[in-house]
């Protein structure tokens, strides 16, 4: 965890503290946000020319589907490929094929209705997830897309419903304990927020999204060093992760360690700049950098006349933040 700084022992300016309170008011933790289906996993490039195919790779799964053209299995894999890959029109296309081929199928439905969430196609995707519990009511991976589908709409006591539903069936889907665990955070219950992560902990100890998450809400009720703790986890399993990186720049910033909190912010512009929580750090770190140049100007504190005793720094701990946001 961020160890504990001494507090500064010149006072800011007028400027320099406007801009430090802003700072601390401003920054809010981002939730962890996840694929907008079950089975997703990211995006996957192309291995180097030459290469042989990676596990899961386009190449791979076009073999695959060369070989047995008409097995379900097969499309499924070329068809998520393709998306991870961020190409929408290609895996709809694959996916359609598997309803052709296999048409009392839940699982070709479960992931067109994901692509149509992707080419922003709701209509589409409720038809698709619709379709997909009709066929098998006991698809969890279709309840759990249905529990996204309602959260966008903003239904969040049928996305509640889903999400409970497809943590009931096999096999187990961790990100639905998760999104739950938004869910009660955002309603204020973070203990039931709590649980919920942990829940899904139990499925899946190295889930990322469920670290993240749970370090949000052992932050927010102050228990700094267990949020920390577990941001340092997921980023081990998964360095690159915006969410914990953004997130420890928080915790280094409340703590006034704040080279510390330069240094993770500036990772996640580096990790991909045009992401959300991308400009957001660029912002944090725009404040922060006129705080610090502001420091570097302002006219020396006034030395106390001779004789006048010389009040020790005090150690102080890192602040709870403000609030958190999410990233859907």
């Amino acid at each position: 965890m961020p160890r504990h700084v001494k507090a500064p022992s010149s006072n800011p300016t007028p400027r320099a503290r406007a801009i430090l309170v802003g700072l601390c008011c401003g920054i809010a933790l981002f939730s962890a946000g996840g694929p907008p289906d079950a089975q997703a996993q990211g995006t996957s490039a192309a291995p180097p020319t030459g290469a042989a195919p990676r596990a899961g790779s386009i190449e791979e799964a076009q073999a695959r589907v060369k070989k047995t053209p008409k097995d379900p299995a097969a499309l499924l894999a070329l068809g998520s490929a393709y998306r991870r890959a961020g190409r929408p029109q290609e895996a709809a296309d694959t996916f359609k094929k598997m309803i052709a081929i296999d048409p009392k199928g839940s699982a070709a439905h479960v992931s067109l209705g994901a692509v149509y969430m992707d080419l922003n196609r709701p209509d589409d995707a409720e038809r698709e997830f619709q379709k997909a519990l009709s066929l098998n009511p006991s698809d969890g991976a279709a309840h759990f897309n249905m529990g996204n589908f309602y959260q966008t709409r903003g239904r969040r006591d049928d996305a509640l419903s889903e999400f409970r539903k497809s943590t009931q069936l096999n096999p187990p889907i961790p990100n639905a304990w998760v999104n739950i665990g938004l869910i009660q955070a955002e309603l204020g219950k973070q203990d039931d927020a709590i649980r919920a992560y942990r829940q899904a902990l139990q499925i899946d100890s190295t889930h990322v999204r469920a670290l993240t998450n749970l370090g949000n809400t052992q932050y927010s009720l102050g228990r700094i060093a267990e949020a920390t703790a577990l941001y340092r986890k997921a980023l081990k399993l998964d360095p690159n992760n915006q969410e914990a990186n953004y997130n420890m720049g928080v915790a280094f910033a409340d703590a006034q360690i704040f080279k510390g909190a330069l240094s993770y912010w500036k990772r996640v512009v580096a990790i991909d700049s045009t992401s959300t929580i991308a400009e957001s750090a660029k912002g944090s770190i725009q404040v922060l950098g006129d705080y610090l140049n502001s420091q570097k100007t302002a006219p020396p504190a006034p030395q106390p006349p001779a004789g006048v005793p010389v009040p020790r720094a005090v150690e102080t701990n890192p602040a709870p933040p403000r609030g958190t946001s999410g990233k859907h």
